[in-house]
Formats: C-alpha cells, sequence, structure tokens
C-alpha cells in the first residue's frame, strides 16, 4: 500500500455499488440470473480548481500509484460520515462468521443512518447500513450490512469506524491526466476501485 490520499476537497463524487450478477435470457424470454463473486465499491472524484503548487503536490502523489498497481486510502467526501448522531466507540460484542448481514456491537451513543457506511478494524471491506440503529452505549445494538461479511469479525477485539470511513482502493486505470485553464488553475478526475 502506498499511503493516503494527501487530500479530501473534491467538488463532485460519482459513487457505485458493482455486483457480479450474470444474466442470460433464453428464447422464450425467461430469464436466469446467478450471483458470482463479490461486492466492491467505486467512485470517481474530481478536483475543485488548484494553484499549480496544490495541483502539483497531489498530483505527484497520483502518478506514484503507477496506475492500477498501487493501492492507497482515501476518504471521499459527503459520504464518509455517519448521516446520524451518533458517538463513541462501537465495539463487536458477540463473533460473527463471513457471510453474516447482521452484527452486534455496544458502546456508542445516538443513531446510525441506513445508508451510512462503516468498516470493521479488523479488515479493508467497507460496508453499507440497510437499517437505522438507535444506540444507548449498554444495550446491545444490531448493525444490519450490506454487503455480508466477507471476513469474520471477533467479539471484544473488532471495532467500528462510522466517521471518516477510509476506502482502500486502486486507480480504475492506468493513464491519470488533468486539465488547465486561462485563469491558470488545475483540475483533475480520479477514478477509484475499492480493493477487496
Amino acid at each position: 500500500m502506498s499511503g493516503t490520499f494527501p487530500t479530501a476537497e473534491f467538488t463532485t463524487l460519482d459513487f457505485r455499488s458493482n455486483n457480479n450478477v450474470k444474466a442470460t435470457i433464453s428464447v422464450s424470454g425467461r430469464t436466469q440470473r446467478v450471483k458470482s463473486g463479490g461486492q466492491f465499491w467505486s467512485f470517481t472524484l474530481e478536483s475543485p480548481p488548484l494553484s499549480k503548487a496544490d495541483f502539483f503536490s497531489q498530483y505527484s502523489f497520483i502518478v506514484k500509484q503507477n496506475g492500477q498497481a498501487e493501492s492507497f486510502t482515501i476518504v471521499p467526501p459527503e459520504i464518509a460520515s455517519t448521516k446520524g448522531t451518533a458517538s463513541g466507540a462501537i465495539t463487536i460484542t458477540q463473533t460473527a462468521s463471513a457471510g453474516s448481514s447482521r452484527v452486534s456491537g455496544n458502546g456508542a451513543t445516538g443513531t446510525l443512518k441506513k445508508g451510512d457506511l462503516i468498516k470493521f478494524s479488523n479488515h479493508d471491506k467497507v460496508y453499507m447500513l440497510t437499517e437505522d440503529v438507535n444506540m444507548d452505549a449498554s444495550s446491545e445494538d444490531f448493525l444490519h450490512i450490506f454487503p455480508s461479511l466477507i471476513t469474520s469479525v471477533t467479539a471484544s477485539t473488532t471495532t467500528v469506524t462510522y466517521n471518516d470511513v477510509p476506502f482502500t482502493v486502486f486507480f480504475d486505470g492506468n493513464e491519470q491526466s488533468f486539465n488547465t485553464s486561462a485563469d491558470g488553475t488545475y483540475r483533475y478526475r480520479i477514478a477509484c476501485q475499492e480493493e477487496i
């Protein structure tokens, strides 16, 4: 891994959930769908207009990735923190196996909202909550997630990140370009895919 992207200041975000589903349609019109492989997130980010110095500080990090060769962490704007009121640390209270779509935890107060992104401390995959969670710091709370766990989480040792959720990603392509404007500012766009 090659570090953390040097900024979270972006003007646009195009965010996608990607699933590997193969669909076939017979001559009669009957459809068959089979899920093969896991889910991953991908997104495109665009920079605001930057001065030459600010731009090349960020662009040097971009070219250091050698196209798709390296992975790095990045916190996308707008979606990386809860829309709820949660505060405090959430610790997993019951071990959950890979394939589970419900995980129990406690320790925080406030709310997490469906659509919030979370990450478990023992692996890099990012998950989305599919139901609201109301927490009171002592009761066992259930986090309903998508996709299902790709790695087991262990009681008492695994914690949950719900603010400034970092994605481990690589560039979705080997060419990284930029634009300059007549006013002397620079802009770039990056397309990233979650590394599983």
